[in-house]
């Protein structure tokens, strides 16, 4: 059994297409599409009622209430230099502050969730001429929670904002090393460096990159497992896995654990 793995940028433009001949070969041979998050079966009122119950103070609490004076003026410098109305985001709590601020930001500089490598291969596994079966790694609700039922929603609003100072450069350097294929550099800018200048994310980095990376490798070699128990007497099984970029690179990686764990793992 075969698993082709891609790291996705998960907002992305025009610039990033076409993909190389290699990439969409494989994709063609593989017979299962596999993706942290089917963005293109959402179910949106499922998101509405985890936003409203999890996401917002339903009292009279804002977020002034519950991060310090330093963090709030923060905030406020950053929704208005984004043009959004600190009254519509006001009984936000932080992780959906964190979310909502890093897609305005990203959106404003021209990168669009539509163009997204992940939403790409949804979208031409949808086509009608031979439409491939979509495996999700994570749902909706676990992904919500990664970030509402953070413990420390000062620290993770605090670090966001002052990482959203450098986002576009940091976006734009991403974008290029994407684009070459560099992931030493990947790795240095996204966890290296950024751990360095910002010590306190590393227990932010846990939830939301190390522990998932865990799960979605336990699955991945679930999925190998049965795949080549099956071709022993079929023929050979393919399957493309699209995850954010972040999750396959640096020793903490989904390719150097599978590596760990005996994989045969080549890069092409």
């Amino acid at each position: 059994a075969t698993v082709y793995l891609i790291g996705s940028m998960h907002y992305a433009d025009k610039s990033f297409y076409p993909l190389r001949q290699t990439i969409e070969d494989a994709f063609n041979r593989s017979e299962y599409l596999v993706v942290e998050l089917d963005i293109n079966n959402i179910d949106h009122d499922l998101y509405m009622q985890i936003l409203s119950q999890d996401g917002v103070y339903r009292d009279d609490t804002t977020i002034k209430d519950v991060v310090s004076d330093e963090t709030w003026l923060q905030l406020r410098r950053h929704v208005q230099r984004l043009n959004i109305d600190y009254e519509t985001i006001k009984k936000y709590k932080p992780g959906l502050l964190v979310l909502t601020l890093t897609a305005a930001q990203i959106t404003q500089m021209g990168f669009d969730a539509a163009l997204g490598v992940d939403a790409y291969f949804l979208n031409r596994a949808a086509e009608k001429a031979r439409p491939k079966k979509i495996i999700a790694l994570e749902t909706l609700a676990q992904q919500l929670k990664l970030f509402l039922e953070m413990p420390d929603g000062e620290l993770l609003l605090k670090e966001s904002l002052r990482s959203l100072d450098e986002a576009e450069p940091l976006m734009l350097a991403m974008v290029d090393l994407w684009k070459r294929g560099d992931v030493k550099q990947m790795n240095q800018l996204l966890f290296e460096d950024a751990l360095q200048e910002y010590p306190a994310f590393s227990e932010i980095y846990d939830s939301v990159f190390y522990r998932r990376n865990k799960a979605m490798r336990s699955k991945l070699v679930a999925m190998l497992k049965k795949k080549s128990a099956a071709s022993k007497s079929e023929c050979r099984v393919h399957d493309f896995v699209v995850v954010g970029i972040e999750h396959l690179i640096g020793d903490k990686g989904i390719v150097n654990v599978l590596k760990e764990k005996g994989h045969k793992v080549q890069r092409f």
